[in-house]
């Protein structure tokens, strides 16, 4: 299925995480619609979205090593294997490829199944240790 539609599974519980997705899932659906209405999105969305990403990727390895996450290296190398497969379309696009509906089916697809699968698990893991504090700290 196509165009992720922003719903509470994807919620994970950690706001700013959480904002960083609902907007890369908003990007993706702009660009989405503008293939579906026939006006394709321009190549800088695409790059917007990856910037977008990477920050956010940046953002929740450093709550991992705050938290001492302990699936901390997987999760890390999948943003490094996915921050190399857009390198690489990013190549290819500046050699005369663009964003395409392909491209953009890849991405959506990505997004949704990390969200979902990954940072589902960071989201739990922080929030279980923010009840324990909040516990530790009533006691």
């Amino acid at each position: 299925m196509f165009n992720t539609k922003w719903t509470s599974d994807l919620v994970i519980g950690i706001e700013d995480v959480d904002q960083c997705h609902k907007y890369v899932v908003k990007k993706i659906n702009e660009a989405y619609d503008g293939f579906v209405t026939g006006t394709p999105p321009e190549d800088y969305l695409l790059d917007e979205i990856l910037v977008y990403m990477s920050q956010c990727f940046d953002y929740e390895q450093m709550l991992m090593m705050d938290t001492c996450y302990p699936d901390f290296l997987a999760h890390r190398d999948e943003h490094e294997l996915f921050r190399q497969r857009m390198i690489d379309v990013r190549t290819s696009r500046n050699a005369g490829g663009s964003l395409n509906i392909n491209r953009l089916v890849i991405l959506d697809h990505w997004v949704s199944r990390h969200i979902r699968e990954c940072d589902t698990k960071l989201g739990a893991f922080v929030g279980e240790l923010s009840a324990s504090e909040a516990r530790r700290q009533s006691a």
